[in-house]
């Protein structure tokens, strides 16, 4: 009975979490910057005119400036809900989750009933691995909120509960930089692999790239069942990176080299994300994950040259979730074969830089024309070389 039961559990979180997650996610940042003069809450006299510009800058994709804004605002009205919200929107923006999370958390010392901040703050901390202290933020927010948000708020706090409920890894192992969540003597083993493992590639990918991030990365061991019900990534998935590394560990063991593999996979993923916090296309994102893996990016262009197959570049600019198995491969193929061409093109070094301008706001198109090449020469070329017209529906 208490395996049937465990199993209706993960059976109920897969549900809840393929509905809502992706829903809420965008919903917290769409509340926060669509809604903050809505709000009942009024801003101090006197911020309405930063309040404004930040917003504006934020809406305009321009989180560095709308931080400086509201920060410089903050010193002139430092108890201001409205210029804390904008401060902590923008310094998620730009990757910085622990100051977005004490912004947001200031925010609604002073004024509890700021919804958009209690939204905002329990989608980061969840990222960040505090199950328990977003369940509360959710909680608190949840009487106060509008119809219509509400039903997105249950249906995310109903998927955090289930989580939550699911048998809780126990031990963990912790340095200054990665804390590996584990339950087991098997994944104990595995844990302490990982701890020598992330290290190492941290430093590779940091050097190649001209960036270290400082920012702690939380990785959870599961069985092959936790890790799909949990995070309701498709069966193909080897693992996944949504804020924390969660990684299935079936048949690790055996295969170390595998589990080695996926830990430097998600852990540029991971790197990423603080890096290059916006702007960063999936196909990228994903290249430069396989680049750092060690994958043989000549062996995805032979295969794309046989198949005489190029899909544009812009169909990949957005996750790989919502693919099956075949479009998957097509889909990493030619990222890997992209990433390495554009590496090959540029250099690693290049790469950083350009992705310290995608962060910065900066579009694709931008941030590559500063190597003198155009992102439309750049993807026409690639097409010359596997021989291809280009094939969009194979991937849609």
């Amino acid at each position: 009975m208490a395996d049937r039961s465990t199993s209706e559990q993960y059976a109920r979180v897969r549900r809840l979490r393929r509905v809502v997650a992706m829903v809420l996610r965008r919903a917290a940042i769409a509340l926060a910057l669509i809604s903050c003069f809505t709000t009942s809450v009024s801003a101090q006299p006197g911020s309405s005119d930063a309040l404004d510009k930040g917003f504006q800058a934020l809406q305009s994709g321009n989180a560095a400036s709308a931080a400086s804004i509201f920060r410089e605002a903050l010193t002139r009205y430092p108890g201001d809900p409205q210029l804390l919200l904008g401060a902590g929107v923008a310094a998620a923006i730009q990757g910085q989750d622990k100051d977005a999370i004490a912004f947001l958390k200031q925010a609604l010392q002073i004024e509890p009933q700021l919804l958009q901040a209690a939204a905002y703050l329990g989608e980061l901390l969840y990222r960040q691995g505090d199950l328990e202290l977003a369940i509360k933020t959710y909680e608190r927010a949840l009487p106060s909120a509008p119809p219509a948000v509400a039903v997105g708020m249950r249906g995310r706090l109903a998927a955090w509960r289930e989580e939550a409920s699911l048998p809780q890894n126990r031990d963990a192992i912790k340095d200054d930089r990665f804390t590996i969540s584990f339950d087991g003597p098997v994944q104990q083993k595995l844990a302490a692999r990982a701890t020598s493992v992330l290290s190492a590639a941290f430093w590779r990918i940091g050097k190649a790239l001209g960036a270290y991030p400082s920012a702690p990365i939380n990785v959870i061991l599961y069985s092959e069942r936790q890790f799909h019900d949990i995070t309701g990534a498709p069966e193909w998935s080897a693992g996944g990176f949504d804020g924390q590394i969660r990684m299935p560990v079936r048949g690790a063991a055996q295969n170390l080299a595998e589990f080695d593999r996926v830990l430097t996979h998600e852990l540029t993923h991971a790197m990423l994300k603080t890096i290059a916090s916006r702007n960063l296309p999936a196909w990228l994102n994903e290249g430069l994950a396989m680049y750092f893996e060690g994958r043989d990016t000549a062996i995805s262009e032979r295969r794309l040259a046989a198949a005489r197959l190029f899909v544009p570049l812009a169909v990949l600019q957005t996750s790989f979730a919502r693919l099956n198995a075949a479009q998957a491969v097509i889909a990493y193929e030619e990222s890997a074969f992209a990433t390495r061409a554009l590496i090959d093109r540029i250099g690693s070094a290049g790469v950083g830089q350009l992705l310290q301008d995608l962060g910065a706001g900066q579009t694709m198109d931008q941030a590559i024309e500063r190597f003198g090449i155009t992102f439309a020469a750049f993807e026409s070329d690639l097409e010359r070389r596997v021989g291809a017209k280009s094939r969009a529906a194979a991937v849609r």
